[in-house]
C-alpha cells in the first residue's frame, strides 16, 4: 500500500460537481469528508493466520520495535505508526505472515463471513486482498473461485495467493457476467465491485480530478449487470456481499435496488460489525427513491473511522 503525503494530498481539486454531489448527501459535513480525502491514510496490515498466530506476529514485530495497534471492528486488522521502511520490503511480508490491506477493504469478507466446507466465488477477486481473507477464515478448507478479467492483475493474484500458503483458490479468468449462466452455484458470492472509487481518493487522489458523472453512469450499467449474474449463481439460502470503494449512488444503491426489481427473491439482510461506525444505505437521492430495506445497508465514510469510503449490502437467495 503507497501512502500519500499530507503535502501532495493538500493538492488536490475537487470539481464543483463532485462537491455539490456529497453535499446533497451530506450537507454540511461535506467539509468534513473533503478534508479527510485529503489526508494521508495511515498503513494497515492484516494477519494471515494461514501461516502465523496474531500473538506471534505482534511479538514478532514489536520486537523490531514496530508501533501497532489493532482495529476497533477486526482482531487481525492493525494500523502501522511511522514504519522504518516500505513495509513491502519487511521479511514477515515476504514470508506471507501479513496482508498489506486498507482498513475499510478488510469489511466485505467479514460481512459475507464465508465458512470451512462452503463453496465460494469472489468475482472479481484480483489483486487478491479479499481472496486470501477470506482463505484465512475458512481455514484454507472447502473452495473460493477466484475470478478477474485483467491477466497482468491475475498475475498478481496468483503470487499473493503462493505467498499467503493459500490451497483452496482456483483461479480463473472470464467475464464475470457469465457466472450467472454457468450450472455452477455457489454457498456464498462476494462481488467487490469495480467502480469510480470515490472512496479512495487519499490514496489515488487523481480519482478527484478526473471525476466525471458520464463514466459513473458506464461503470454502474456494469456493475447492475455483474450483481444480477453474482446473485444467479447463489444456491437457495446463499448469500452475496455487494461492495464498492465508492459512496456514488448510482454505484450503490441504486444497484441494489436494480436487483431488488428484477429479482424477487432478493432479502437485503443486516450487517453487523461491534465497533465499527457506519451509516445506513439511503432510501432517497435527487429525484430516486429506494426500498427502505436499503438502511440495512452500511455506508462507511472516511472520517467516520478513519479509513476509505465503502459501501457494503448483504443479500440472500430466499429459497
Amino acid at each position: 500500500m503507497f501512502i500519500l503525503s499530507e503535502e501532495d494530498l493538500q493538492k488536490i481539486k475537487f470539481k464543483k460537481a463532485f462537491i455539490e454531489r456529497y453535499r446533497a448527501i451530506l450537507g454540511p459535513e461535506v467539509e468534513n469528508f473533503i478534508e479527510y480525502s485529503r489526508k494521508p491514510l495511515t498503513p494497515t496490515i492484516r494477519v494471515n493466520t494461514i501461516k502465523i498466530s496474531k500473538k506471534e506476529l505482534v511479538e514478532r514485530l514489536t520486537a523490531k520495535g514496530w508501533i501497532i495497534e489493532p482495529l476497533p471492528w477486526y482482531e487481525l486488522g492493525f494500523w502501522v505508526y511511522k514504519p522504518k521502511y516500505q513495509l513491502g520490503n519487511a521479511i514477515e511480508h515476504r514470508l506471507g505472515y501479513f496482508y498489506m490491506q486498507g482498513p475499510a477493504s478488510m469489511i466485505p469478507p467479514l460481512a459475507l463471513n464465508p465458512k470451512p466446507g462452503e463453496i465460494v466465488l469472489d468475482m472479481a477477486a484480483a489483486p487478491g486482498s479479499k481472496t486470501t481473507q477470506m482463505a484465512a477464515m475458512m481455514r484454507n478448507q472447502g473452495i473460493i473461485i477466484a475470478n478477474d478479467t485483467d491477466l497482468e492483475r491475475i498475475v498478481a493474484l496468483r503470487g499473493n495467493l503462493q505467498r499467503c500458503g493459500v490451497i483452496n483458490v482456483i483461479v480463473t479468468n472470464m467475464d464475470g457476467r457469465r457466472f450467472g449462466r454457468l450450472p455452477q452455484k455457489f454457498d456464498k458470492v462476494l462481488l467487490d465491485a469495480p467502480c469510480s472509487g470515490d472512496g479512495t481518493i487519499r490514496i489515488k487522489p487523481h480519482i478527484a480530478e478526473q471525476w466525471n458523472p458520464k463514466v459513473i453512469k458506464g461503470i454502474a450499467k456494469l456493475q447492475s449487470q455483474l450483481i444480477l449474474s453474482a446473485f444467479d449463481c447463489l444456491v437457495d439460502g446463499g448469500e452475496l456481499v455487494y461492495s464498492t470503494c465508492t459512496l456514488n449512488p448510482e454505484e450503490d444503491e441504486m444497484v441494489v435496488t436494480y436487483l431488488l426489481e428484477k429479482r424477487e427473491n432478493a432479502k437485503i439482510l443486516d450487517i453487523k460489525i461491534e465497533n465499527l461506525k457506519t451509516r445506513p444505505g439511503l432510501t432517497e437521492w435527487d429525484k430516486y427513491e429506494f426500498p427502505e430495506d436499503l438502511k440495512k445497508t452500511l455506508r462507511i465514510y472516511p472520517q467516520d473511522n478513519d479509513t476509505e469510503g465503502f459501501y457494503i449490502a448483504r443479500v440472500k437467495k430466499v429459497g
